[in-house]
């Protein structure tokens, strides 16, 4: 599939990283003073799994599925949490093991959210649709007062992160043809 051409799933994550984040989430979640009861790790994890659970979703767009085998979309997955989770500053992470041992703890997290998608992709529609439910899934679990306006802005970033996603692979698969 597409490895064998030249990219790397490391670069890949690193890509997709590069302007949409973990970062941008918890960046939110600090302007919008988000004040709940999940702290340091566990607070780091809810907020990992969502980006990766928009990103699980972004890659069941049929022209990602048939470019990457499920192995490839995978290693994609395992590096882009890894990369994100070496370049935050929340938590101290002692090397790559303990990266590692967070990743896996996160993972059910993010198959937990993907409940919220009933079909493979984004459905089209009427209503604010799985993202939106997915947002309030994690801001529910993070504690805290109803804040409507943190929920906007997680969610509007994960649309625009899904988008970004999207235009990215675009991108990465129109220079390898």
């Amino acid at each position: 599939m597409f490895f064998g051409k030249k990219a790397k799933s490391l670069e890949i994550a690193k890509g997709l990283i590069k302007n949409t984040g973990l970062d941008e989430n918890l960046g939110i979640l600090k302007q919008k003073k988000h004040a709940g009861t999940a702290h340091g790790q566990e607070f780091l994890e809810l907020v990992m799994a969502l980006c990766a659970c928009n990103l699980a979703q972004t890659q069941k767009a049929d022209f990602i599925r048939t470019a990457f085998s499920p192995e490839e979309m995978e290693a994609i997955m395992a590096d882009y949490i890894r990369e994100s989770l070496r370049r935050q500053d929340l938590v101290e992470l002692k090397g790559e093991k303990h990266i590692e041992i967070v990743r896996s703890s996160l993972m059910p997290v993010v198959v937990e959210l993907q409940a919220f998608w009933k079909e493979e992709e984004d459905p089209q529609g009427s209503g604010p649709g799985p993202r939106y439910y997915c947002v309030k899934e994690v801001l529910k679990r993070l504690g805290g007062k109803t804040d409507y306006d943190l929920h906007d802005a997680l969610f509007e970033l994960m649309y625009l992160q899904h988008k970004h996603y999207l235009g990215y692979f675009r991108e990465l698969l129109k220079g390898s043809a």
